[in-house]
């Protein structure tokens, strides 16, 4: 998660002095975490030598702890070999004298936490220009020990690689895991930190309203339980104003979210910034840290999102079924049947009889040199982990998988699917067209790739592990067009995609259906974002003629959609229509 300004982290200690009630925090931008593992970039191989890092607080940071003292500095270290000396510090410049200083020698320094207490505590006094504070190392052989997380946060992170060597400011590389520890009795009783905004990252025109959400943290010792919230669109006057209930004790995080309806009319890309104004229980003592903003793209347009749900399961795994169970009574709500698409592999734990040489490869996705595991869920090839490198995660609960899903679901679609899937009894051929349309060009990074598979449901198990009584395999995939799917090839903003099946003679003909994705491919990562997906029954009967081109569009044609951006195949109706002309042309129309 991006930090924007500093973060504070501790557990609060409460000692009783008299009447006074005396508090600790640790200051800094690494969360009380640390980064165990070296990296040589931040380090040197000179022998008998001062290396050093430091932190930067602004002065409006720096006031909100006025009055109270600094005792001692936390340094995490990811290598202490090499190490003879290792000294803390506060400036009011780098290259100026220490106000405050404190040692440790080599006996006492160890990997990971180090707590260095200054000679004498240092007295936090109002301030214009902002503190430095950071420590110097004295290495007489090659050391690569600060600990860095590679995270950009602002004013996180300087070094100096060498007694004579320059200062330099690295914080759009990453963070110091180093923490200022604060105590007094005029600590902060209400700050709130907004960490970071992940929606809106696409605003649709033809829908007029646009969810914000967001991830906030209590960051001082009063609990709080709402705020105000500003919201302002980088080109538009209007401010937007939003109240948001939430209690968080302190140190608690959570995510919060509103919606907002912005008049924007114009296609490209914007800005938002949300500032929190005021909490319920008063003013926030320090607004340094209260403001976040986020990119997002403008389209006229968006599709019905349905989401692609991959199980990996197998008759050998006897915790498949409890995950099995968590689908299958989410799925029995008609909203969830029909707009999530799934499909299951029989593979990461052993294989089984219904196993099809693509469920293996699919187990790439792990990412986990190798080792894989059933049950585990993909949701659309992605994760909301913002550091993760793998879609693929074992649901705790039920809730816990309906949340991933409802996540998914939200996040609009910038392409069409839409299927047909007809049986041939003669030739014993399943026949697909997929096909559909783009609302804007880029809807994945890399070129736009399909995958097709034939579905079969309701397959009796020969011996399901962890089950009780009869289990039948559902969403089964029995054959697939392309494990890595087939690029798509578009005819202006539409295409057309075709491909068969055979089906065999021990296939259910009456329980196939088809799924399909449109996905963002890329080799080199696991994280593969599906564009949209759908499903389709397959039926008796021949493929209707798709789309060839676009010269093929009648000049006067029009499609039609509710404000949830669902089809209208009938056409117009009561209410408000979102219409999209056959010449691009966005137009919303009241019918009585």
């Amino acid at each position: 998660m991006k930090k924007t300004l500093l973060i504070l982290f501790a557990l609060l200690a409460v000692a009783t002095a008299g009447n006074a009630q005396v508090s600790n925090l640790n200051v800094g931008y690494c969360d009380g975490e640390w980064q165990s593992s070296t990296d040589q970039s931040f380090g040197t191989k000179d022998k008998n030598t001062w290396v050093s890092g430091a932190i930067f607080l602004p002065a409006g940071d720096v006031n909100t702890y006025a009055g109270n003292q600094i005792e001692s500095v936390r340094v995490a270290l990811a290598q202490k070999l090499g190490i003879s000396e290792l000294k803390v510090w506060v400036r009011s410049s780098l290259d100026g004298e220490n106000l405050a200083e404190g040692t440790m020698q080599k006996a006492d320094i160890q990997k990971g936490w180090n707590t260095v207490s200054f000679d004498e505590p240092f007295l936090i006094e109002q301030s214009t220009t902002g503190l430095y504070i950071g420590y110097s190392s004295y290495q007489t052989s090659s050391n690569y020990g600060m600990s860095v997380i590679k995270t950009p946060t602002p004013n996180a992170l300087w070094v100096q690689l060498g007694t004579d060597a320059e200062w330099t400011d690295r914080s759009a590389e990453g963070l110091l895991c180093l923490e200022a520890m604060v105590s007094g009795e005029a600590l902060p009783k209400l700050n709130v930190r907004l960490l970071s905004l992940s929606e809106p990252t696409n605003y649709v025109v033809i829908r007029g309203q646009m969810q914000v959400v967001g991830r906030l943290k209590n960051v001082a010792l009063q609990t709080v339980t709402g705020f105000d919230v500003e919201t302002r669109i980088d080109g538009l006057d209007q401010v937007y104003t939003s109240h948001v209930d939430l209690t968080l004790g302190y140190l608690e995080e959570g995510e919060f979210s509103y919606v907002i309806e912005p008049a924007i009319t114009q296609t490209g890309t914007g800005t938002l910034t949300a500032t929190i104004t005021r909490l319920n229980e008063g003013d926030d003592e320090n607004l340094n840290d209260n403001s976040a903003s986020i990119s997002f793209d403008i389209v006229a347009e968006d599709f019905t999102r349905r989401v692609l749900l991959e199980e990996f399961t197998t008759e050998q795994c006897p915790n498949c079924p409890r995950v099995g169970t968590y689908l299958r009574n989410i799925l029995g709500d008609e909203y969830y049947e029909e707009n999530v698409v799934t499909v299951c592999h029989h593979s990461a734990y052993y294989t089984d009889w219904l196993t099809i040489p693509s469920d293996n490869s699919l187990t790439w996705y792990f990412n986990d040199g190798g080792s894989t595991y059933a049950p585990a869920i993909m949701i659309d090839r992605w994760t909301t982990d913002e550091e993760g490198t793998t879609p693929i995660f074992n649901p705790t609960s039920e809730s816990n998988l309906k949340n991933a899903i409802d996540y998914c679901l939200r996040q609009p679609a910038f392409v069409s699917v839409d299927v047909q899937a007809k049986l041939d009894t003669e030739e014993g051929m399943v026949s697909v067209l997929v096909q559909g349309s783009r609302s804007k060009e880029n809807i994945t990074v890399n070129p736009a790739r399909i995958t097709v598979w034939l579905v079969e449901d309701d397959i009796t198990a020969r011996s399901q592990a962890g089950a009780n009584g009869t289990w039948t395999h559902k969403h089964t995939g029995r054959a697939i067009n392309n494990t890595w799917g087939e690029v798509i090839e578009w005819q202006g903003d539409q295409y057309t995609y075709e491909c068969q099946f055979r089906v065999r003679n021990d296939y259910n003909k009456e329980k196939l259906s088809v799924a399909a994705m449109i996905f963002d491919y890329d080799e080199d990562v696991r994280l593969n974002r599906v564009a949209n997906a759908n499903h389709a029954a397959v039926t008796e009967g021949t493929i209707g003629t798709g789309i060839s081109s676009t010269a093929n569009v009648d000049a006067n044609a029009q499609t039609v959609y509710d404000l949830q951006g669902r089809l209208r195949s009938q056409g117009e109706a009561s209410g408000l229509n979102i219409i999209r002309r056959a010449d691009g042309k966005v137009v919303k129309k009241f019918v009585k």
